[in-house]
């Protein structure tokens, strides 16, 4: 039915949860997970591609599920979830630097949750920028997004004058909420 490319079919489910259930295998796990989330259900396609997790043994592939698992928590919302899966995949794929600029980019968009006052929140920028060159570094054929990216954030961050106004150069900066990082404020 796959060749068939019936994998719409309801049977087409069926057929590979009872083949999972009698002979689990990381493969139909994944496959299930996938079926999951064309009918819409992002619960039970986690379940099943954290079931593969487990089932898998190779690490490559383990990376990428992760990543994936990341992904679907990152689009929910879920940051701080994602950014465990998306730390998990770097740990078993140090060279991909697609999770950091997941990590990145969640960061951006938690600045102005993330802080007491509007120079803390902006702070939380130059977190993000932090975490787009470790894609760059560790993935070069994502230099490019991650200059981008970098120079992105770095704009939003407090500038110079800012950092003079405010006296705190080179200073730890504790960012709150789901983040719990601290940033260091750039020397001037």
């Amino acid at each position: 039915m796959s060749e068939k490319d019936c994998t719409d079919d309801p049977l087409f489910f069926k057929l590979v949860n009872a083949y999972h259930e009698i002979s689990p295998s990381a493969n139909s796990a994944y496959y299930l997970g996938i079926l999951k989330d064309k009918e819409g259900k992002n619960s039970e396609a986690i379940a099943f591609y954290k079931q593969a997790i487990d089932l898998e043994t190779d690490n490559f592939k383990k990376a990428k599920l992760n990543n994936k698992i990341g992904i679907k928590l990152k689009s929910r919302g879920s940051y701080g979830q994602a950014r465990g899966y998306f730390r998990q995949s770097l740990q078993l794929n140090p060279s991909n630097g697609r999770p950091h600029l997941s990590i990145a980019a969640m960061y951006a968009a938690s600045a102005n949750s993330c802080g007491d006052t509007n120079f803390n929140k902006r702070a939380v920028y130059w977190l993000a920028a932090d975490e787009a060159r470790k894609a760059a570094r560790v993935d070069p054929t994502l230099k490019k997004a991650a200059a981008a990216s970098v120079a992105n954030y770095s704009a939003k961050a407090p500038q110079k004058a800012e950092i003079f106004n405010c006296s705190c150069s080179g200073q730890s900066i504790k960012i709150g909420c789901w983040i719990g990082a601290s940033v260091t404020v750039p020397n001037i």
